[in-house]
């Protein structure tokens, strides 16, 4: 369920939502918003799909879960993500995006090996379908630093594994550079805000900066609307950060 302000939202009615409240048509969805019950139905992917279509909505990405670089059971973790790559299959989506888990318990190093390790049959599997599996950061991992993610995706040089630069993720390390090292390697952008100031802008991040770089990156992808911030309401948070989004897009 979607909890917004005055009530629930279904799940499966999303996709109208955020084309008549927000006027978007190119959306995500999580798949741990849906229904616990029906995370694992494909009928209930179908349906979303039906739903999606009859709002004149794409989805273009499927949320999913974290891939631990140091999962002891690398083969069922696979067919985990698997199972995620068929359903947005079912969605006509184009994006996985998964976190990664990398503990700082063991070198740096060698935790660049290991996700390697751990992500590749992933990506495989991703690129047998025709979809890209797109990295997003991960606070207090390794994976919370977008130069480390950045060294990932040159080390693997796969066409089936991108980034997803979002801000808030890097907030404890460094948003700015980590965003400018993971844009040459990325797919999709999330640009994501907490609180707002009278003039409307983000009062945790330099967002004409954020924003700078990714347009000076030659990017031309989806930026993503995403509000974590607790002030606003959901809708009203939404809404506050597309027009912080838009303000910046005319200058």
């Amino acid at each position: 369920m979607f909890e917004a302000r005055g009530g629930a939202l279904d799940a499966l009615d999303y996709p109208r939502f955020a084309k008549e409240t927000f006027g978007i048509t190119q959306i995500d969805v999580w798949n741990g918003g849906f229904p616990k019950e029906q995370r694992a139905d494909p009928a209930f992917y179908s349906e979303l799909k039906k739903r999606a279509d009859q709002a004149g909505t794409k989805i273009f990405l499927l949320m999913a879960g974290a891939v631990n670089s140091e999962a002891e059971d690398r083969a069922k973790q696979v067919a985990i993500f698997k199972q995620q790559i068929d359903f947005a299959v079912m969605l006509d989506a184009r994006f996985v995006r998964v976190f990664l888990d990398t503990p700082k318990a063991v070198e740096r190093s060698v935790s660049l090996s290991r996700a390697v390790a751990a992500l590749k049959p992933i990506a495989d599997y991703a690129q047998s379908k025709g979809l890209v599996i797109v990295i997003e950061p991960k606070p207090n991992q390794y994976s919370g630093d977008g130069v480390y993610l950045a060294e990932l995706a040159e080390r693997m040089d796969h066409p089936a594994l991108r980034l997803m630069p979002d801000f808030g993720k890097m907030r404890l390390d460094d948003p700015y550079g980590g965003t400018v090292a993971m844009m040459p390697y990325s797919a999709s952008v999330s640009a994501k805000s907490h609180e707002f100031d009278a003039d409307g802008m983000s009062r945790e991040f330099d967002y004409p900066r954020l924003m700078k770089s990714i347009v000076d990156a030659g990017f031309t992808g989806i930026v993503s609307i995403e509000y974590e911030g607790k002030e606003l309401g959901p809708v009203e948070g939404v809404k506050a950060t597309q027009a912080l989004l838009e303000k910046l897009n005319r200058k």
